[in-house]
């Protein structure tokens, strides 16, 4: 292997791609990013920043112990990107508000189950149950600290580069293919003992045999409330609204599936405002301030692929995260982080 390999080579840069990196940089290796645009400018940055699923008892229960445990790890990790980068994340404990009559009864029993707070509550003729340990980031801002944190440690980023395919020998991957986003120049070898792609909706045009991801659109609006309104989430019956510390407001989101279509859309537009309805004046007559389209990598009952590829040794997955990626991103990384390294001491041992 060149003396200028890497120990990883990690696909995508986007919030899962970053975090796995950190952990693996964290433990001393080598590790160079390749990304096909600029590091998070996908579905990472696109999308609310609520650090749950939506309705967590409509997920499967693989969902959400990596929802659950990346919830526990969220505040020391914003903690130490903020005193290496400067950068504040803005995690922010707020709450949200379930303001969906169908979804009551099960939503409490949920709560009853896994042993969290709830409350019933009621302000005219408005009720919802409160979900006080609910908590939203400013995921721009995280992806933001999550690169210069990565860059001081050393990891190197290859941008506007996309990934050709892999490098093998026999059954053993090796690196991958890769030339650079405007076509310009040859193809290169990047060499790297471990592989981890990690590359959203883009995941299964690195090889074939990849999971079945395929992107599903998302549309949001951001708006400014003529009034301020207090920080939190509202879950709504067709959609959500998540307030920010900032006092703007957080529409979301469609979902739809037509490839890599990032146009927006005044159906979406449409629909997102209609689905606010039940906040009444408060966003009535709100001002749009954006509008604005990403790519999840959706795939078939919303559970991620984390680990080592069935028949490739050196590659590994951390893709199929769909709309929960931000939730799942700490705890999916340490737990990709923990198997490769255990694989590695384990070959270690039975070769000497």
């Amino acid at each position: 292997m060149s003396p200028s390999a890497s120990d990883v080579i990690v696909v995508g840069a986007g919030v899962i791609g970053m975090c796995t990196a950190l952990e693996l940089a964290r433990a001393g290796w080598r590790v160079t990013i390749v990304e096909r645009g600029e590091p998070g400018s996908e579905s990472s940055w696109a999308g609310a920043g609520i650090l749950a699923p939506l309705r967590p008892w409509r997920y499967p229960e693989a969902v959400w112990e990596l929802c659950r445990d990346s919830l526990a790890r969220y505040p020391a990790l914003v903690e130490e990107l903020r005193v290496a980068s400067g950068i504040d994340a803005e995690l922010l404990f707020c709450g949200a508000r379930l303001h969906d009559p169908r979804d009551m009864a099960r939503a409490r029993e949920w709560h009853r189950a896994e042993g969290l707070l709830c409350a019933d509550e009621a302000e005219g003729d408005r009720e919802w149950l409160r979900m006080p340990w609910v908590t939203q980031i400013r995921n721009p801002r995280l992806l933001k600290a999550l690169l210069r944190v990565l860059e001081q440690r050393g990891v190197v980023f290859r941008t506007r580069c996309v990934v050709t395919g892999l490098l093998q020998e026999g059954d053993r991957v090796q690196g991958v293919r890769a030339k650079s986003q405007d076509g310009q120049g040859s193809e290169e070898r990047l060499l790297a003992g471990t592989v981890v792609v990690a590359a959203g909706a883009w995941s299964p045009e690195i090889c074939a045999g990849a999971p079945r991801v395929e992107p599903v659109r998302g549309q949001m609006l951001l708006l400014r409330p003529r009034r301020r309104l207090p920080p939190g989430v509202w879950l709504l019956p067709e959609g959500y609204v998540v307030v920010r510390a900032d006092g703007l407001c957080l529409l979301g989101a469609t979902v739809e599936r037509c490839g890599f279509d990032r146009a927006i859309t005044t159906q979406a537009r449409t629909a997102l405002l209609a689905a606010a309805a039940p906040l009444g004046e408060a966003l009535a007559d709100a001002e749009i301030l954006r509008q604005w389209a990403g790519l999840r990598p959706g795939i078939a009952g919303g559970v991620p692929v984390v680990g080592p590829d069935a028949t490739r040794r050196g590659l590994w997955w951390n893709t199929g995260h769909f709309r929960n990626g931000l939730a799942m991103a700490p705890a999916s990384a340490a737990r990709l982080a923990a198997a490769l390294q255990g694989e590695t001491k384990a070959a270690a041992t039975s070769s000497r």
